[in-house]
């Protein structure tokens, strides 16, 4: 489920154009996960888009 919620905070977050900064901070809040957590969720998911 955490997975799922962090694909799509990245997702949406890139699609209007958020700071990896921003994206990273809410990943951190809605989800509770550690910053470490949060860039390896961004690189995963962020990576995706075209």
């Amino acid at each position: 489920m955490e997975q799922g919620e962090a694909k799509m905070i990245v997702e949406l977050g890139q699609e209007d154009r958020l700071s990896d900064e921003v994206i990273l901070n809410r990943l951190q809040k809605k989800i509770g996960v550690s910053l470490e957590r949060a860039e390896e969720y961004l690189y995963e998911y962020g990576k995706q888009l075209v």
